[in-house]
């Protein structure tokens, strides 16, 4: 199969020279300069874009889903877009201002098959659209076809003309934290998965199969998520999907384990998410955004000295981020981390620690908290004058309602490891996976609040689209089997992005899950009432943390 060589793209140096990239996400490696600690350097931005109006409250919940918990109700919502991550040893897409192109959803018939390549270089063989005999003509060719059927889905921006799925129904469940404190802010995954489900249904449903999509609240609480989840299996579910449980995934694992039903996308904010076999991630992992925070900081702020607060509360996913977000520095010549600190998300100022990072230097601040906490530090900081740059974790305007509209925080940028939520309106067109979303969202549930929760649900939707080739015909039963054939087989091929909502996703039996780090990205306006700038096409990279589980595909 052949490789194509992609382009480099112009240096970018300060005092150090640092190789930009700029290369398909999942396309061929391209080599650059190494930086200290095997991680390499420099990162691309997307171009600016326009600013969308925020969405109103209200829509209507589609059909075909129960709350099996206390589900909240939808909200309201408006936009945001992603950032571009480069590297030394491995290829970086340039992204795109908000009316760029995006990745095509497959290679379809005779087109060459891109190559997911790993962070230590080795790169897992593509699969042509058009079947080329690598070893197996019939496995090719079955994997062809599977890239042409899944690039005429229309999740995927295809042309399929859609018909109501009127087969057996499938049984999904949800398991999500949508009460207590964390509640609002995951709140927008739940219309996000109703919309999906409706549309989806709408339009063949899986392999003519209609969803019926059961969602439960765990409360935040490891022991209900457990309760919840069995409940769910005793019920009859086949797999769950899109779960946002940032506290409670490690204990959702036990029933994952005892039961053999996958989590088929969630918040994957942790390494949980990347260490599981029957885990199934639909981005990139959470490293990937501490390597984000250095690209903002490199490239759109051009700012030397950086700094880092995370949360308390959630342990395991902060603290990874910011382990990450140090173990990058080097990659960065031109930059220096000066200060990182733990905070809690309950505390009602930030005042001595404003005052530390002041004098400290910090020239650009990461705030690796939910939005009401990113809220009360900058308004801590400006009462001391201290302004800094901002970056924001992308889960923690997962409510983009709880984010916009505090002008301390203007400008801020937000890299994200999903698709940008705003993507596919006349302001940022994106590709047209993002324009059906928004398409789909005007038609069955206009004007509910959104933000990173909504897209991370959304996008395991698309995932479980991509998982259902295997299905049987819509008059037999699905079982768990179905799904786990299908995606274990995802090996990085064109059709793993999932129309351009991803980078490439590689899945193997018994083994890590295994996705490259790419980044979409987005930047408020200079009063942070709107999105000043959206990149929608994916920028990816090589690279990995030292302290990721996982530095090469399977």
């Amino acid at each position: 199969m052949n490789r194509s060589r992609l382009t480099i793209s112009k240096l970018l140096a300060v005092s150090a020279a640092v190789a930009l990239l700029a290369s398909g996400c999942g396309g061929p490696k391209v080599t650059t300069a190494a930086s200290q600690a095997g991680v390499p350097a420099a990162a691309a931005l997307g171009n600016d874009g326009a600013t969308p109006a925020a969405a109103s409250d209200g829509g209507a919940a589609p059909a075909a889903v129960s709350d099996g918990g206390a589900a909240p109700a939808a909200v309201s919502g408006g936009g945001a877009a992603p950032v571009a991550a480069s590297g030394a040893g491995g290829g970086t897409r340039a992204a795109a201002s908000g009316g760029g192109s995006a990745p095509a959803a497959a290679s379809g018939a005779g087109g060459a098959a891109r190559v997911a390549a790993s962070g230590g270089g080795a790169a897992p063989a593509a699969v042509s659209g058009g079947g080329q005999n690598q070893g197996g003509g019939q496995q090719q060719a079955a994997l062809g076809s599977i890239a042409d059927r899944l690039a005429k889905k229309a999740i995927f921006g295809g042309n399929e003309q859609c018909s109501p799925a009127n087969g057996t129904p499938v049984s999904i469940g949800n398991v999500s934290t949508l009460s207590g404190v964390l509640g609002e802010l995951f709140s927008p995954v739940v219309p996000a998965l109703k919309t999906f489900v409706a549309s989806q249904n709408a339009c063949g449903g899986l392999n003519g199969h209609p969803i019926k999509l059961t969602i439960a609240d765990d409360q935040g609480d490891p022991s209900t998520a457990v309760t919840e989840g069995r409940r769910l299996v005793k019920d009859g579910v086949v797999a769950f999907l899109g779960d946002i449980q940032v506290l409670t995934i490690d204990s959702m694992t036990t029933v994952v384990k005892e039961s053999g039903v996958p989590v088929i996308g969630g918040d994957i904010t942790n390494n949980t998410w990347f260490t599981n076999s029957l885990l199934f991630p639909q981005g990139s992992p959470p490293q990937a955004i501490s390597y984000g925070y250095h690209v903002a900081a490199s490239k759109l702020f051009q700012k030397k000295k950086i700094g880092n607060v995370y949360c308390l509360e959630v342990p395991q996913a902060c603290k990874e981020i910011n382990t990450a977000f140090q173990e990058f520095g080097p990659a960065f010549p031109d930059q220096k981390v000066v200060y990182t600190q733990q905070i809690s998300i309950t505390s009602p100022d930030y005042t001595s620690q404003c005052l530390d990072a002041q004098r400290a230097g910090v020239e650009m601040m990461a705030i690796t908290n939910d939005a009401p906490t990113q809220n009360r530090w900058a308004n801590s900081c400006a009462k001391v004058g201290f302004k800094p740059d901002y970056v924001l974790y992308p889960l923690g305007v997962g409510n983009e309602h709880q984010f916009l509209g505090n002008p301390n925080l203007g400008n801020g940028y937000v890299p994200m490891n999903h698709f940008p939520w705003m993507a596919g309106t006349k302001k940022f067109p994106g590709n047209a996976a993002m324009q059906y979303y928004q398409q789909q969202v005007a038609k069955y549930n206009p004007g509910f609040n959104s933000g990173g929760a909504a897209a991370l649900g959304w996008q395991a939707g698309a995932l479980l689209v991509a998982a259902s080739f295997a299905l049987p015909p819509a008059d037999q039963p699905v079982k768990t089997q179905d799904f786990l054939k299908a995606l274990y087989q995802f090996k990085g091929q064109d059709w793993t992005t999932l129309g351009g909502l991803s980078g490439p996703l590689v899945f193997t039996e018994g083994k890590n899950p295994f996705v490259k780090y790419c980044l979409y990205g987005a930047q408020s306006n200079a009063d942070n009432s709107g999105w000043a700038r959206a990149d929608t096409t994916l920028s990816c990279t090589d690279v990995r943390g030292p302290s990721d589980p996982n530095q090469k595909a399977p």
